[in-house]
């Protein structure tokens, strides 16, 4: 029996045997039901990190767990797996399936190679880039479907050019680079991500007069882009460096190639303005509110809120299903939901569950409630405490999550302290957007893995590193540039 299986079985036994025996060890009489919380958390924590089950079957332990502690209920629990995110999975993946049904799919691929062709690590640059500028203004989880709509294309196409064992040494660093990107470019702005709002409510709250302004932010917020991409590509593109790169990318082959697929068919069109007028409508819905100037969004010249993300994609994949484009007939039909990786949207599902669990039990809290004693700790140390352990919390929790039950915590502890408190709870916020390990700790982790060109071993191995590097990158950016703030 190899050591991998010896692992599997201990964990299998000792997964369930932690869930059972640390509520009874471990009490917690301001959260009587945390210690439960964290006896499930651990469970599938040891269970999706050695996968000893299949990764889905352990993501459905909360449906059991939850209820069975008291901490929610079947009818609180059960919504947390079809959520509005879920549909803009679904929506990207039908895209995604309706490109590759008309062979979309090959013409981008060709596009970006005719310009990216030059080496793997240019490839991974250009993506990169890119996703990281889209995430500073868009959700993070539209912006990887969009960007893995196209990188799963670019990899096809260099499946009939390379060999195997070359394709597959490039796919796992270019999908963890897109997924990393997002995830790192939401830190750019204000509205890069949620938690990033958090911040700021927190703040008014707290102190008003130190609230940043757009730009202000931005002065850290984009250098610390830019060197989380550096890097996020120092640590991924030494994996390419001994890729063999065919002649058949030369640049003249794959023009020749490009002008050979002929002008575009009518299907093709109507995928792509499809795609397009998705793209647009997920950059453009929310607007951009700064303190001297407000640009809105179109979803506020709608009579109703509620519009989101998921219902711009399910809207998009309405039209593929429903528009005559292709020969008479939509470019989708029945068989597009067999194909849909439900395993991968039950994961991302069990990962909203526990959230909610760590939340609604008081887990979170009373994890958060440790970190005061932090306040003993020399203030830079304090500074990389807080990165690290909100690295590692978001792991398992969502940012969002984390970072509403954290901040108003550590802004007390800073005015106790009589410290900076922006800068603290600025540190605390952009390593909420640092969870690189596992699948279900941010859902662009879970979009890349959804690909099936990646597995859990690659993501641990590299997430492991960013996890141990960016919160050193935070707060030396916070530490150099808050001065600048007033």
């Amino acid at each position: 029996m190899s050591r991998v299986e010896v692992i599997k079985r201990v964990a299998l036994v000792a997964g369930p045997l932690l869930g059972v025996l640390l509520p009874l060890v471990l009490k917690i009489p301001e959260h009587p039901q945390a210690s439960a919380m964290l006896g499930i958390a651990v469970w599938m924590a040891l269970w999706w990190l050695t996968e000893c089950v299949p990764l889905a079957v352990t993501a459905l332990l909360p449906l059991l767990g939850l209820p069975l502690a008291g901490i929610a209920s079947a009818q609180e629990t059960a919504p947390r797996y079809m959520t509005s995110v879920m549909f803009l999975f679904v929506g990207g993946f039908l895209i995604a399936q309706a490109m590759e049904s008309t062979g979309l799919h090959k013409r981008i691929a060709l596009v970006i190679l005719s310009h990216m062709h030059a080496s793997p690590w240019r490839i991974m640059l250009g993506f990169a880039l890119t996703t990281a500028f889209l995430s500073m203004w868009i959700s993070n989880t539209a912006t990887t479907m969009l960007m893995v709509t196209i990188a799963v294309a670019v990899l096809a196409r260099l499946d009939a050019q390379l060999e195997a064992t070359d394709v597959a040494m490039l796919a796992a660093p270019l999908l963890l680079t897109i997924a990393y990107a997002a995830n790192i470019g939401g830190m750019g702005t204000p509205v890069g991500t949620v938690p990033n709002l958090v911040f700021l409510e927190n703040i008014q709250a707290h102190a008003p007069e130190l609230r940043p302004t757009f730009m202000q932010w931005m002065l850290v917020g984009v250098p610390l882009v830019v060197l989380g991409l550096l890097v996020v590509l120092f640590f991924l593109g030494r994996k390419v460096r001994g890729m063999a790169w065919s002649g058949a990318l030369a640049e003249e082959s794959l023009h020749n190639e490009l002008r050979g697929l002929g002008a575009m068919r009518r299907e093709e069109r109507w995928v792509a303005w499809v795609l397009g007028i998705t793209a647009l409508a997920w950059m453009t819905r929310e607007g951009i509110q700064g303190d001297d100037f407000s640009l809105p969004g179109w979803s506020a010249l709608l009579p109703y809120k509620g519009i989101d993300d998921g219902t711009v994609a399910m809207a998009a994949a309405l039209a593929l299903f429903l528009v005559p484009a292709q020969e008479g007939r939509p470019v989708l039909g029945h068989g597009a939901f067999t194909r849909l990786p439900w395993e991968i949207l039950i994961l991302l599902g069990g990962g909203f569950a526990l959230a909610m669990g760590m939340q609604q039990s008081g887990l979170s809290k009373w994890m958060g409630d440790g970190l005061a004693v932090l306040a003993a700790v020399p203030w830079p140390l304090m500074l990389l405490g807080i990165a690290f352990a909100i690295t590692f919390l978001t792991e398992i929790t969502s940012n969002t999550a984390t970072t509403q039950v954290m901040l108003p915590i550590l802004a007390a502890v800073a005015l106790g302290m009589e410290q900076d408190m922006t800068a603290l709870l600025l540190v605390a916020t952009l390593a909420a957007s640092c969870a690189f390990m596992l699948p279900v700790a941010t859902p662009p982790n879970a979009i890349i893995f959804g690909t099936n060109r990646i597995t859990m071993r690659d993501m641990m191995r590299a997430g492991i590193r960013l996890n141990l590097t960016m919160p050193l990158v935070i707060v030396a950016m916070v530490i150099l540039i808050r001065p600048l703030w007033p």
